[in-house]
């Protein structure tokens, strides 16, 4: 595997609620998540994850996904930002489309 699968997590440096997720999104991924990210930690601002780089994601991905759902304030909804063909087919099929507003990634050329 090369560093380009890799999964990482991390915070846009100039705003928080930007999250930035690359590569292949396990478990490992979601730990490192968990060490930045506190389970009752909310955001400001509605949370925007940065999908456009991930080359997979699982069951614990998509917990991150959740987290990110839980973390934006009450009454407003995440953004799911350049979100992957095969990724979406993923949170479709899961039943979490609902739960975010969805901006696919640009057509491959």
């Amino acid at each position: 595997m090369g560093n380009a699968e890799v999964g990482a997590f991390a915070l846009d440096d100039k705003n928080e609620s930007r999250w930035i997720l690359t590569g292949e999104i396990d478990i490992s991924v979601h730990e490192k998540f968990r060490e930045v990210w506190s389970v009752d930690r909310r955001s400001a601002t509605p949370v925007d994850v940065d999908m456009s780089d991930v080359t997979f994601i699982d069951s614990s991905g998509l917990r991150i996904l959740y987290d990110a759902r839980r973390a934006t304030p009450e009454d407003e909804v995440p953004t799911l930002t350049n979100v992957p063909e095969r990724v979406r087919w993923i949170i479709d099929v899961t039943g979490l489309t609902e739960m975010f507003r969805l901006v696919p990634a640009a057509p491959e050329s």
